[in-house]
């Protein structure tokens, strides 16, 4: 099967078009400066949606989230015709038949691919057992088990507190003369006692709660520690792979001149450039003499797939 497609695939004959201005420019500079662009018209759009209707039809396209888009071309015999692109691999697939290839290149980094890919699996599985850790679950619940049993200490020593100032205001009424002082201070001396051991029960409950608590903060604390320094090592061996492949894809303008993505723009791409559609549909038109004139890129699937 082409990877060339009629118009008449993807909008209804009869269907009518509205030839207004672009809703949007794809834009981008030349190696000397000039600004160029590619215009998201009204056709483009109607041919995307076309596409969507498609992939709609297939189950296989519902499987993970990810950008599809497609290009209007030119050919030499002034025909117009249609290229479309996935991002990325689709179903773990590179080349798929009736979809533009990817960029050239990315042979040469496989290994190295599939290596970084292994070890990014390796880091994201300890990622996983870290989250899950036993004692996240087993820290939750005696927190919340500690904080109820001090709500309930707090309440019954309020209603105690409640008792003794009672006691004490009619201590206070009912006693004169020395030896009912005598009576009151002893009475006194024992409320406070009371008081006195209610806060010791208080200390001791959270001693309790810290010394069975502390143990599980610090493997919580050192697994938290290891996720960021293993999030750090992800960033940074998935870094060294884009980097490798952005110096390997070898892309063409529309002069002939091949050149890397890592020499187009060597202070740095976003990652994943070299898998997008754009690339791959420009790519893909310059080296078989096709004149892009439109293009519209869209994001099909579930998100939560990706």
């Amino acid at each position: 099967m082409s990877t060339l497609y009629p118009i008449s695939d993807f909008i209804d004959i009869n269907s009518v078009i509205n030839n207004s201005s672009p809703a949007y420019y794809y834009q981008g500079y030349s190696h000397n400066g000039e600004l160029l662009k590619l215009p998201r018209t009204s056709e483009a759009e109607a041919v995307a949606h076309g596409l969507m209707r498609q992939l709609a039809k297939n189950e296989i396209y519902s499987r993970e989230g990810k950008m599809y888009g497609i290009l209007l071309v030119e050919l030499p015999s002034k025909e117009k015709a249609i290229l479309k692109a996935f991002s990325g691999l689709l179903n773990g697939k590179s080349i798929v038949e009736g979809w533009v290839p990817p960029i050239p290149g990315r042979e040469k980094v496989v290994l190295e691919e599939n290596r970084t890919l292994a070890e990014l699996e390796v880091i994201k599985q300890e990622i996983i057992q870290l989250k899950q850790l036993s004692q996240r679950e087993e820290y939750e619940t005696a927190v919340l088990e500690f904080e109820k049993r001090l709500q309930e200490m707090s309440k019954r020593h309020q209603i105690s507190k409640q008792q003794r100032d009672e006691k004490r205001n009619l201590l206070y009424k009912n006693s004169t003369g020395e030896e009912l002082n005598e009576q009151l201070n002893k009475e006194l001396e024992k409320l406070k006692e009371d008081s006195r051991q209610q806060g010791i029960e208080r200390k001791l409950l959270k001693r309790q709660r810290d010394e069975m608590l502390q143990p599980l903060l610090k493997v919580i604390n050192d697994a938290d520690m290891r996720v960021r320094e293993l999030k750090q090592q992800r960033k940074q061996i998935s870094r060294k792979l884009q980097a490798q492949m952005h110096a390997a894809y070898s892309i063409m303008n529309f002069m002939g001149n091949s050149s890397s993505l890592q020499q187009l723009m060597p202070q740095g791409l976003p990652t994943g450039t070299g898998d997008c559609c754009t690339p791959k549909l420009l790519h893909y038109a310059a080296t078989h003499n096709l004149k892009p004139f439109a293009s519209a890129e869209f994001w099909w699937g579930d998100s939560s797939l990706v």
